[in-house]
């Protein structure tokens, strides 16, 4: 039975190196193309993602819009970011909660239940576990909230400096990385594709 590497061959024949070059997809720099359809062109040139190149650009320019900040801007900033994350802690609090009082209100029904055979007592005792490993450990939230809520606001323009200077720092190495990437996977073809046609 053909594999989807072996189907071409069999059925309609294939040259030694489109055999190859089928084949190298399932390994090291095309990897990738796997789940490509068989006659995919496999590129001489690999070009680096820009994913971490765009997120470089746009942490830098948040990093450059928050550096030059005034220190009344930094204060509305950071009033602005401390108003958002209290008020989502509250809305959270407030949904955890909900759920654990959910809960607590299902506990005593399933605590209240007789199951009609013992065969169904590991039923009640199932569902008494997963009520509790399902409830919220809402004391997170509560002292997520009080952190907040403590903070001042500079302290949250300072923070989210701080995440901007870790995000240039976090896309420039991995835009590096991508580069070098692509770079070895188009060597790794070329040197493929030399060994295949000057055989």
């Amino acid at each position: 039975m053909p594999t989807g590497y072996t189907a071409e061959l069999m059925e309609k024949g294939q040259t030694f190196p489109e055999f190859v070059m089928g084949c190298a997809c399932a390994f090291g720099a095309l990897i990738s193309m796997r789940d490509d359809p068989n006659d995919t062109t496999i590129p001489e040139k690999f070009e680096p993602s820009d994913y971490h190149s765009k997120r470089l650009a746009k942490s830098m320019a948040e990093l450059a819009k928050l550096e030059s900040m005034t220190h009344v801007e930094k204060e509305a900033f950071g009033q602005s970011k401390k108003d958002a994350v209290i008020k989502q802690e509250k809305e959270w609090l407030v949904k955890e909660a909900a759920e654990n009082r959910r809960l607590d209100y299902m506990q005593v029904q399933v605590a209240r239940w007789n199951p009609p055979t013992p065969d169904h007592r590991e039923l009640k005792a199932f569902m008494i576990n997963q009520i509790s490993i399902s409830r919220n450990d809402i004391s997170y939230i509560e002292n997520s909230l009080a952190e907040a809520e403590r903070k001042t606001a500079i302290e949250f323009y300072e923070d989210t400096l701080s995440a901007a200077n870790r995000s240039v720092t976090h896309n420039a190495e991995e835009n590096a990385k991508e580069i070098v990437r692509a770079n070895e996977r188009t060597e790794w073809v070329q040197r493929l594709r030399g060994s295949i046609y000057n055989a």
